[in-house]
């Protein structure tokens, strides 16, 4: 097992860019509905996938997004939309993981070495 020793100024950090990750995390989870036959509107879809309604509509054209038209209004389900977001997520393997932390390790290197 490999120990690594930080001083307490580099923790902080490490502790604070956790922090904010967890607070990303919890944003982005809390605005999209736990029930999967929960009903979106359009603004809502595009609010939590960060998209134009013009992307919006061509995910609808491609069939990749399936919707309700009531009057005229596209109304798409909460599962749908986590289908769909399961579809296009890229998978992890043990090599990405890895070199995610070969970079981390690398650029903290580099702040320690300036200092």
């Amino acid at each position: 097992m490999e120990t690594i020793i930080i001083n307490a100024e580099e923790w902080k950090e490490l502790v604070q860019k956790i922090d904010r990750i967890t607070e990303f995390i919890e944003k982005y989870t809390e605005r999209l509905p736990l029930d999967d036959n929960a009903w979106m509107n359009e603004t809502q879809v595009c609010d939590y996938l960060q998209i134009s309604s013009k992307t919006l509509q061509r995910l609808r054209h491609k069939g990749e997004l399936t919707f309700s038209e009531i009057a005229k209004k596209h109304h798409y389900k909460v599962g749908n939309i986590k289908e769909l977001l399961e579809k296009h997520s890229i998978k992890n393997s043990r090599d990405h993981i890895e070199d995610l932390k070969n970079s981390y390790r690398e650029r903290f290197e580099k702040q320690r070495n300036k200092k």
